[in-house]
């Protein structure tokens, strides 16, 4: 069951199928092998399709190539250990070593990526603080937040005998 695209004929595929490209995926290969070698895979453009049109099959797409980006981890060990036991020469391991880093980092930008990102809370707008430290410079009395107030007066009871 069919229908025609462009002169050539297309097929729907089913869930079945689509969760078989996802893993092929998710076991390190390209959709570009898979969907150009594989004969019972959709083409790129079918999926490209199915990317733009359905966000819980991109969701799941996404996750497939963060999986691909752990493969390609997991081999820089095995080409560390073809280097040590003589089956490839070390700067032909350094070269690939250097590539499977680079595209986990890219599948896999929160596991290997280079940017780490730091969550940082505020409890006062900078807005507030700017106005403070005017007020310091202007020479006004200023009233310390609750916090920096309790520090301050916890430090003055503090005293050395």
């Amino acid at each position: 069951m069919g229908f025609f695209i462009g002169g050539i004929m297309s097929r729907k595929y089913i869930e079945k199928e689509w969760v078989e490209f996802l893993k092929r995926i998710g076991e390190g290969r390209s959709a570009r092998d898979v969907c150009g070698n594989d004969k019972d895979m959709p083409s790129w453009r079918t999926v490209s399709e199915k990317l733009n049109s359905d966000t819980g099959f991109a969701s799941r797409y996404s996750l497939a190539m963060e999986n691909r980006g752990q493969v390609y981890a997991d081999k820089i060990t095995e080409t560390v250990n073809d280097m040590l036991e003589g089956r490839i020469d070390y700067n032909q391991a350094r070269v690939a070593i250097d590539a499977l880093k680079w595209q986990s980092s890219k599948l896999a930008p929160k596991k290997y990526g280079d940017v780490h990102r730091m969550e940082v809370k505020h409890e006062a707008s900078y807005l507030d603080a700017l106005k403070e430290v005017s007020r310091v410079v202007e020479g006004e009395e200023i009233t310390l937040p609750n916090a920096i107030r309790t520090r301050k007066k916890s430090a003055e009871t503090k005293t050395i005998q």
